[in-house]
């Protein structure tokens, strides 16, 4: 059965449902939930830095009024392009565009999301049933310990946790290979924690080699990928950048920003280089008054 374009989670009624509301309308739900689903496609390292706008004429539009992220963006577009698409469920963008302002985010609908608060959570644990076993396990731990307040608040803690723990079995949770916890198909914290490891990982090979290639850094860290070295390389672009000022086209943090942002060895890095770097990070830099006399020289050559 052909899966209507952005509905693949979705049931077969509100598949259905959709497609019979027609093509534009069918169109327009696809890209608002695809735009309102942007940190969940590219991850929240990226999202809190770039934002996705608009989808129009097969392009998705992009806003950042950071420099570096948007060359880091035009890097890392057929593999924006491919996450988007994949989430779409079908071919809904072919390129990337950047847009001049960025709108208020669509919020996306609170249905069908868990509002539990914790007073029902408490009710729902306690009214949990155990089994014979967990029972006399709960009375076999209490039974060890002579302090009779402290055995009655071990058999109390012990019911409580087994209970929370089948409440969550129950509601489809599993418990998570790494930590133990029971959580909903995947563990965030670790997912996070491995990838604060991975990312401190790539940043070290980095400011190493800041000529490094992906396939460089994917032969000594597997799990990175070009949208995560994209997103190390901006950061660290921006913070060096942020030390620098703008006349010191000379000084050790030139030659090393120009490799790091142009991806060039140290033997491919020129004063031209440098200078034409420094221009295109100028939003960046620390700006002195030469900077500001540079900008007018060049306003006055547009216009001779």
């Amino acid at each position: 059965m052909r899966t209507t374009l952005g509905t693949a989670g979705a049931g077969d009624d509100v598949r259905a449902a959709i497609h019979r509301l027609g093509p534009a309308f069918e169109r327009d739900y696809i890209t608002h939930t695809t735009l309102s689903h942007w940190a969940d496609i590219m991850g929240d390292m990226i999202a809190r830095r770039v934002r996705a706008v608009a989808v129009r004429d097969g392009k998705l539009f992009l806003y950042t009024p950071d420099a570096t992220w948007k060359n880091e963006m035009r890097m890392s577009a057929p593999e924006i392009v491919q996450r988007v698409n994949n989430y779409a469920s079908g071919r809904m963008v072919r390129d990337i565009a950047f847009a001049r302002s960025a709108r208020p985010e669509p919020i996306p609908s609170e249905e069908g999301r868990d509002t539990e608060t914790p007073a029902a959570y408490a009710r729902a644990v306690v009214q949990t049933g155990l089994t014979d076993d967990e029972i006399a396990r709960g009375t076999a731990l209490a039974g060890a310990v002579s302090d009779g307040e402290l055995a009655t608040r071990i058999q109390r803690a012990y019911q409580v946790a087994r209970k929370a723990h089948r409440l969550k079995e129950q509601r489809g949770l599993v418990p998570c290979p790494s930590c133990g916890r029971m959580v909903d198909n995947v563990c965030l914290d670790c997912r996070r924690a491995e990838e604060r490891s991975v990312r401190r990982e790539v940043r070290a090979i980095l400011r190493r080699e800041p000529w490094a290639k992906l396939a460089d850094i994917v032969r000594r860290v597997p799990s990175c990928d070009a949208l995560m070295l994209g997103s190390e390389r901006a950061d660290l672009v921006r913070q060096i950048a942020g030390e620098t000022e703008y006349t010191a086209q000379d000084s050790e943090n030139a030659r090393f920003l120009t490799m790091l942002h142009r991806g060039l060895p140290p033997e491919g890095v020129t004063a031209k280089k440098i200078q034409s770097t420094f221009w295109e990070l100028r939003n960046e830099l620390i700006t002195t008054r030469e900077f500001w006399e540079e900008m007018k020289k060049r306003k006055a050559k547009k216009k001779s």
